[in-house]
């Protein structure tokens, strides 16, 4: 059963991760390079694409190997331990750190709810690594969750304008 919970937990916490990325700013990034022509276009493509995205990549790949850390200890009763703590909180930290960068480099704007999430990971850190690693993981995937709920309820009004198709395209 542990092993079950860890599995979801963790799909869960990819689902977050995933819609942190696509509901909105990819959308307005979209935008914004349809918009942008010349060298600013690369000039934003380089920067946001290119330079933006390292922080999210790595911590994609962070969360995963901290998740791969909760799935091998998922029914111990020790804790989740500082390698794989760091990894899992450490790493959606710096993912939601990317997705600020990538935001304010192609689109202008600040996630607060994002910036709170990466200081709330941070602070989660240190009972991660003595707490199950369960309730670690948990507590990553209610902050990525809350962070979804706060913007997408926050970020209504844009939310819709973003994905209205323009009056000029014919399907």
């Amino acid at each position: 059963m542990p092993l079950l919970a860890a599995g979801v937990l963790g799909v869960a916490a990819a689902a977050g991760l995933w819609w942190l990325y696509f509901d909105v700013v990819s959308l307005l990034v979209e935008h914004r390079l349809a918009e942008t022509r010349g060298r600013s276009r690369l000039s934003l493509a380089v920067h946001a694409f290119g330079y933006g995205h390292f922080p999210i990549v790595a911590g994609i790949v962070l969360t995963a190997l901290g998740v791969e850390g909760v799935v091998a200890h998922a029914d111990s009763g020790e804790g989740l331990g500082g390698f794989y703590a760091g990894a899992l909180c450490g790493g959606a930290a710096t993912y939601l750190a990317g997705l600020l960068l990538f935001g304010r480099i192609s689109a202008g704007v600040w996630g607060p709810f994002r910036l709170a999430a990466v200081c709330l990971l941070l602070a989660w850190l240190p009972a991660a690594v003595v707490l199950p690693p369960l309730v670690g993981l948990s507590g990553v995937v209610v902050l990525l969750a809350a962070v979804a709920a706060a913007e997408t309820w926050w970020y209504a009004e844009l939310r819709r304008s973003v994905r209205e198709e323009p009056d000029d395209v014919v399907k």
